[in-house]
């Protein structure tokens, strides 16, 4: 049996198409768990919208990489975290280092106002004031001019973008201030071996290394 593993692009690091192929920090990783499992799998590559009802239909048989979220136990089982991202404080040079929103009060903070960000930075950060912007391009753009101080965005996807675009210009989180477990994710109910079988290899990938290789390998990189 060939698993069929949906996944969303483009979400740099994790997943990216080059080539007509997929790469990506997670891309490797899984390749390297399925591999290690002795699993015979494919790659489906979709929008993120497609990602859920690909899955809840059995198009799918897994999605490679999902946030572990209470909503989400409802109609999915998740093997152990392949990861820790979630909401990461990015800043200007000159601010002081801090990974927590509180030790910025009065501080301007910008997030794509459509992103999973905003309405918890106004429910939980309310000394800070809140500049919603459009995407993550605007948000370093904020930034850099000046209109805010601290940018939230997400921890992976941020980093290598400021890397990218942006090297040395935008002080980057040591860890997010909202941690978001992102693992595979199963319809609920189904594929139980598959979820057993992913956590010993991730188990086993830990124990020697390579889970640690992958990550700092996309981050620092």
């Amino acid at each position: 049996m060939t698993l069929r593993i949906g996944f969303d692009v483009p979400f740099e690091p994790f997943a990216f198409m080059e080539n007509g192929e997929p790469r990506g920090m997670m891309i490797e990783l899984l390749a390297a768990i399925f591999k290690h499992a002795a699993l015979s799998f494919e790659w489906l590559p979709m929008s993120l919208a497609e990602t859920e009802p690909a899955l809840a239909s059995g198009r799918v048989d897994a999605l490679g990489f999902k946030g572990i979220t209470a909503e989400r136990h409802a109609t999915m089982d998740f093997s152990a975290p392949l990861a820790i991202s979630g909401g990461a404080l990015f800043r200007r040079p000159d601010l002081r280092v801090s990974d927590d929103p509180h030790d910025f009060p009065g501080h301007t903070i910008v997030t794509p106002g459509k992103g999973p960000l905003a309405a918890k930075l106004a429910r939980d950060y309310p000394e800070l004031k809140l500049l919603l912007v459009d995407s993550y391009a605007d948000a370093f753009e904020a930034l850099l001019k000046g209109d805010a101080q601290l940018a939230a965005l997400n921890f992976h996807a941020a980093i290598a973008m400021v890397k990218a675009r942006h090297p040395g210009r935008i002080g980057l989180p040591a860890a997010p201030y909202a941690p978001l477990p992102i693992a595979l994710a199963v319809a609920k109910g189904r594929q139980p071996g598959l979820v057993a079988a992913v956590d010993r290899a991730l188990k086993a990938l830990a124990a020697d290394g390579t889970l640690a290789a992958n990550s700092k390998r996309w981050l620092e990189t």
